[in-house]
């Protein structure tokens, strides 16, 4: 069976204990590999507000979670976030048709980054380096040439 690349985005319930918070990344890891799919990256974004209330919460404890599975393996993960009452909401989202582990290896990918809030001052998702804007203020000059 060909493995796929998904990812996950959840939203679980701001008002829990930090105990269940690592149970419910155990129950949602643990979902994925006995499916016979690989957790690539577990990201926990932590509590942020939500846009909408949601089960009358306004905030939510946000994690991205990216693995590679079989098609078979959503349906019972999905199943498995629509009963735990500590999700308030979840997306999966098939990012390639096609999984090649060497390839995933030899990438070097970082952790993604919680989106800025307008109330927390955080770096840019992606940073340019000094020599990028060195090279972009050198085109800039050629071009008013």
């Amino acid at each position: 069976m060909a493995l796929r690349k998904y990812e996950s985005f959840f939203i679980v319930d701001p008002d829990l204990p930090e105990d269940a918070y690592q149970s419910v990344s155990q129950k949602f890891r643990g979902v994925v590999e006995s499916g016979g799919g690989t957790v690539l990256t577990y990201a926990p974004w932590g509590k942020k507000k939500l846009a909408y209330p949601v089960k009358k919460k306004s905030y939510g404890y946000y994690v991205l979670m990216e693995f590679a599975s079989g098609p078979d393996l959503i349906a019972e993960l999905e199943r498995t976030m629509r009963i735990d009452e500590r999700v308030l909401k979840f997306i999966t989202v098939k990012l390639d048709d096609e999984f090649d582990p060497e390839k995933e290896r030899d990438r070097q990918r970082p952790v993604p980054m919680p989106p800025a809030d307008d109330e927390d001052e955080t770096a840019p998702r992606f940073a340019v380096s000094d020599e990028e804007e060195e090279e972009e203020e050198e085109e800039e000059g050629e071009d008013e040439d």
